[in-house]
């Protein structure tokens, strides 16, 4: 399933970014703190969520890393305003609170069952 389209007018190139086996349910675009990186995240109906990283774009050159796969569909994702939280949610009516590590890899900060919350 593609993930990101990208189209240039003046050059006519068209890229698709692959990496989800299935229905690509939501994409957060992490908010423009002043880095030089661009940074998304998408979910999918297969569980998987992946974070894609441009450097630069007028280049439009992404790389992907899965952040992580869940057990059940993730339907949505959100970014903190600072950019260095992704909240991630699904289809086992959990919320999940994810920060990226000093080493590059993703680590859950936090977990709320919505089935137990007031």
């Amino acid at each position: 399933a593609a993930v990101a389209s990208q189209s240039t007018e003046s050059s006519g190139i068209n890229a698709e970014y692959g990496g989800h086996t299935n229905w690509v349910r939501d994409v957060a675009w992490a908010p423009d703190t002043g880095f030089t990186t661009s940074t998304i995240a998408s979910c999918c109906h297969d569980g998987k969520v992946i974070i894609w990283q441009c450097s630069d774009l007028d280049k439009g050159v992404w790389e992907s890393k899965r952040m992580h796969t869940f057990d059940d569909v993730i339907w949505h994702l959100s970014w903190s305003v600072m950019g260095d939280i992704l909240a991630v949610s699904g289809g086992d009516n959990k919320v999940t609170l994810w920060r990226e590590s000093h080493k590059g890899g993703w680590i859950c900060i936090s977990k709320q069952d919505t089935n137990t919350a007031n």
